[in-house]
């Protein structure tokens, strides 16, 4: 499979009108309505809404509730931000608890696209967390691993050699996914320099990292119970401060400008 020109992806993506920049993910409606040009990238605001979701207005001053009306056409929406930087095939998401995570938004945008360009009609696009160092090295302090998987995903990766054999019956098997768990026998270890302990080191520390969720469970130096390190416990993120109006919502010049400094502190340039 060529490599994807990112560039070009989102380019025709910025040109699709927004009435046609909306997607259906597993039962999840997820729409586009605002795309900005950056310097090196794109500033986009997602919604997520739900079609059969029953939104009920709570009177504060009257104790009563009451079912809100909607037009057939429409649904309630929670706002998600993200700064995408196609040269550097990277993105900045902004957690937002109610609205779209990057497990949807990547599948919309490329469900969006393959509905309008042929061209793009065996799209798969994923927006893969990026992995702190600290992962590598807090597996690197157990003197015996019991169990190690791995679970990664096949777009926007370059297979390396250790995902050859891998890669190959996925391409057979027409998948995107893959998924490796391996455990050691009983009363022995796992090889922390090699196999898919070192698999899951070198991939978690890629520069294009395409871990979904990685594992390793075992013991340290002069402990006799268990503890398993996650990668999801150590994905690059960034707690800020963003201005918001009177009501509490946050400003989205501000929330941009923390998007764009947070993606600079960590790209390549």
């Amino acid at each position: 499979m060529p490599e994807a020109d990112y560039n070009d992806i989102f380019d025709q993506f910025n040109r699709i009108p927004k009435n046609q920049r909306i997607a259906r993910i597993y039962g999840t409606v997820i729409g586009f309505p605002f795309i900005e040009r950056t310097e090196n990238g794109y500033f986009i605001q997602a919604l997520e809404g739900d079609l059969d979701a029953i939104q009920v207005v709570f009177d504060l001053s009257t104790g009563e509730a009451k079912e809100s009306d909607l037009g057939s056409n429409e649904v309630y929406g929670q706002a998600t931000h993200f700064i995408v930087v196609p040269s550097a095939r990277s993105a900045a998401i902004e957690y937002v608890r109610s609205g779209a995570k990057a497990i949807l938004l990547g599948p919309a945008i490329a469900e969006i696209m393959r509905n309008n360009f042929e061209e793009f009609s065996d799209l798969q696009v994923e927006f893969a967390p990026k992995i702190q160092r600290a992962f590598e090295e807090e597996i690197d302090l157990f003197e015996r691993i019991r169990m190690a998987s791995i679970r990664v995903t096949r777009p926007n990766a370059s297979w390396t050699d250790h995902y050859s054999d891998l890669s190959d019956l996925m391409d057979q098997s027409d998948g995107d996914k893959a998924s490796i768990d391996v455990r050691a026998g009983r009363g022995g270890s796992l090889n922390k320099n090699g196999g898919i302990v070192q698999v899951i080191k070198d991939v978690s520390t890629d520069e294009f990292p395409y871990i979904e969720e990685a594992s390793v469970t075992g013991t340290r130096q002069d402990e006799v119970s268990e503890t398993t390190v996650r990668s999801k416990s150590h994905v690059i993120h960034s707690r800020v401060v963003v201005d918001a109006d009177d009501t509490g919502t946050a400003y989205s010049t501000s929330i941009r400008r923390k998007l764009s400094e947070f993606i600079s502190s960590w790209i390549r340039a």
